[in-house]
């Protein structure tokens, strides 16, 4: 059956050719149903200069791409063809004169995971799990406390959601009421690390149009509401080799092997550099306060949340398949295939150096005065970033950019002045 057959007997008109911008945004081109065929063939030409766009919609002043730049192709990722009515979406890359574009943060992960396996046979899972919150008129949808029964018979929204999910080949995990009111988290099922960055964005893109049906926004934002949780995007990653979880070690005493301590070391090292990239908009920061169950400082520790990186209590009868690192900085604003890609190299680099990560630290590390902080802004996050020459070097033109887009963002808030402002100073 054709592509345009499948849409017909579903009902959809359009195909949208998707991609996710270096602002975090997801944006698409549609493919109309009598030509989607040969467009899926030749692809959809895009102007670079959305790839120096910004989350305030206007292309960066320190951005390399505007009007007068050629386009790049969106080629169709056919593997990711996900139709939910009235909506079809197929995840795309960026290519340039027939190769893929250095600016294009999914084909970058796809080639470096591929360079990985053949280099050393390694294969990288990952899964995410989702926080969002469910809003009405600017306020959360509904009042359920957390963990609250009620939310699972009361609210058809993230019923909706989740089945239409379901249905698109998402494999969900978990389905949790999170702390906030109208906050929930989705977790989905481990795999390989670019299927696993691809169903991030396709379940984003489901919330948001199973919520609209309800007259109700999936809202991703880090931060939404003041005095309110935050919605954080943990990432739980682990590598393979032949079958086996090698980040596994039965004689350690958290059954950590001597590669994932290197790998969690490498974290640690670009702690401040990766922070950019997980935490990536001025609302991140927000979020990352102590106290707030969202991570502060660079440290790791055994079940411990108060820390950058976890090593979660294992299921039982599953700790081989269940050694894993959770990085708890990133959000849901995040380009998951830059985030990814960061975090890998990031890694590679304890273990290529053999770097240690030192003894865990089990106890609260809110307020270790001994302990360094993660940056306490963007524009501070950014600026380490640039400092970190191996990320800088590894991710090329792809972390200036990024960099360059995301500066535009520091400027416009810098010199916004808020309600808050005014209210505490205006009789000084």
């Amino acid at each position: 059956m054709s592509i345009e057959q499948n849409l017909r007997e579903n009902n959809v008109d359009v195909l949208r050719f998707t991609w996710v911008g270096l602002d975090g945004y997801i944006r698409s081109k549609g493919a109309y149903i009598s030509h989607v065929d040969e467009l899926i063939k030749t692809g959809i030409g895009v102007t670079k200069a959305m790839f120096s766009f910004t989350p305030m919609d206007v292309i960066s002043p320190f951005g390399s791409f505007g009007p007068q730049d050629e386009d790049v192709f969106l080629v169709p990722d056919l593997s990711t063809l996900t139709i939910f009515p009235p909506s079809a979406m197929v995840i795309s890359e960026l290519y340039w004169r027939g190769k893929p574009w250095e600016i294009d943060a999914r084909s970058r992960l796809r080639q470096r995971l591929e360079k990985v396996n053949e280099e050393y046979g390694i294969t990288f899972m990952s899964a995410f799990e989702l926080e969002f919150y469910l809003v009405k008129d600017r306020k959360p949808y509904d009042d359920a406390k957390c963990f609250d029964s009620s939310a699972f018979y009361n609210n058809p929204v993230i019923s909706s959601i989740v089945k239409t999910a379901s249905k698109a080949n998402i494999d969900i995990l978990r389905v949790i009421k999170e702390y906030g009111p109208g906050q929930y988290e989705i977790d989905i099922m481990y795999k390989d690390t670019l299927r696993g960055a691809d169903e991030f964005v396709i379940f984003k893109e489901i919330a948001k149009q199973e919520a609209s049906k309800f007259g109700v926004e999936a809202n991703f934002m880090p931060k939404p509401f003041n005095n309110l949780a935050g919605s954080g995007l943990h990432l739980n990653i682990s590598a393979w080799k032949e079958g086996k979880n090698i980040f596994y070690d039965p004689k350690d005493q958290y059954g950590f092997s001597e590669f994932a301590y290197h790998f969690l070391a490498g974290l640690l090292e670009h702690a401040k550099a990766l922070t950019a990239i997980a935490a990536p908009t001025i609302n991140s920061y927000k979020r990352l306060v102590p106290g707030s169950w969202a991570p502060t400082k660079i440290t790791y520790g055994y079940n411990n949340k108060s820390a950058m990186i976890r090593i979660p209590t294992p299921y039982p009868s599953m700790m081989e398949k269940d050694r894993r690192i959770e990085y708890r900085v990133p959000d849901p604003a995040v380009n998951p295939y830059l985030l990814l890609l960061a975090v890998i190299e990031a890694g590679l680099d304890g273990v290529e150096r053999g770097l240690k990560p030192g003894k865990p630290v089990n106890e609260n590390a809110y307020y270790r005065k001994d302990i360094e902080d993660i940056p306490r802004n963007l524009r501070e996050a950014l600026n380490e970033l640039k400092k970190d020459s191996l990320l800088m070097e590894r991710l090329g033109n792809l972390a200036k950019e990024f960099i360059n887009v995301k500066m535009a963002e520091v400027e416009a808030y810098e010199s916004l002045v808020t309600d808050w402002e005014y209210e505490v100073y205006r009789k000084i």
